[in-house]
């Protein structure tokens, strides 16, 4: 990560193992933009979001000319840092671009909330499951210079869970119904992603690395579960029938294409525009 600590000019506040999250982080990491991540428990980042200049939402990233408060937006904020021929969204002009702006908004507005409906469907139910991927996010900032909640421990998450997990179902509709509804868009960008790759292509669109291929594989990482992902999930401590749906679609070529990706793109710089 391109995290430097408290001196970096640049903070992003973030839910550490949310997906969203992990798509501004790589776009920060790819373009060496330094910034101190500002990790928050889920419900308890709404306040730090909102005194950051964004929204109730995260990830923010906080700019000396104000905050970027969309994953989106926060990519497009990197391209800034890269040379054009590197950029996530292409320069081009026409059909490619078009391609890569139509993926990545897919993605974005199917892919991320069913991915993370489906995830926590499974995983909420599971205090311990959610205490390790919690604990375990942290733990895996701590090196950069981020760390947990000062009264964040097993007692006290003990007492924090079982109100967080009842207003995240309530606020993100997480029920049965909900869950199968998001395992069909699921299986629809899936089936998207497969047939696109079917020809051996080395990225979703053109060439080269875009947004389409970075906010494809961020947003499926929790059901994913890649190596080389700076914030791992502890697989191992997910519920059976969680681990059961990770190896199906790992098996899967767009599963293999994340894999690959993680390995091949996560810690990868575009290097600094011309004369930067």
């Amino acid at each position: 990560m391109s995290n430097t600590g408290a001196g970096a000019p640049f903070r992003l506040v973030t839910i550490p193992f949310s997906h969203y999250c992990e798509k501004a982080r790589w776009a920060l990491d790819r373009a060496g933009v330094p910034y101190r991540e500002d990790p928050y428990l889920p419900l308890a980042h709404a306040l730090p979001s909102l005194r950051a200049g964004g929204r109730r939402t995260v990830p923010v990233l906080v700019t000396r000319a104000g905050a970027v408060s969309d994953s989106t937006d926060i990519l497009r904020y990197a391209d800034a840092f890269v040379p054009s021929e590197h950029a996530l969204f292409s320069g081009e002009p026409g059909a490619r671009r078009d391609d890569i702006e139509a993926l990545e908004a897919r993605f974005d507005r199917e892919l991320g909330p069913a991915v993370r409906r489906v995830a926590y469907f499974h995983a909420l139910p599971d205090e311990e499951a959610m205490f390790s991927v919690m604990s375990g996010a942290f733990r895996a900032l701590e090196g950069a210079g981020a760390a947990p909640p000062s009264w964040f421990g097993r007692g006290a998450f003990r007492a924090y869970f079982p109100v967080a997990r009842a207003v995240m179902r309530r606020a993100m509709r997480i029920d049965a119904a909900g869950a199968e509804r998001s395992g069909g868009k699921l299986r629809a960008v899936f089936d998207a992603v497969n047939e696109r790759l079917r020809d051996g292509r080395p990225f979703l669109v053109g060439d080269r690395f875009s947004a389409a291929d970075l906010t494809f594989a961020a947003l499926a990482a929790p059901l994913i579960v890649p190596e080389r992902h700076p914030v791992p999930f502890p697989f191992a401590g997910l519920p059976a029938v969680l681990r059961e749906l990770i190896e199906a679609l790992r098996a899967e070529p767009a599963g293999a294409f994340v894999q690959r990706l993680y390995r091949e793109q996560r810690h990868r710089k575009a290097g600094p525009p011309a004369g930067g």
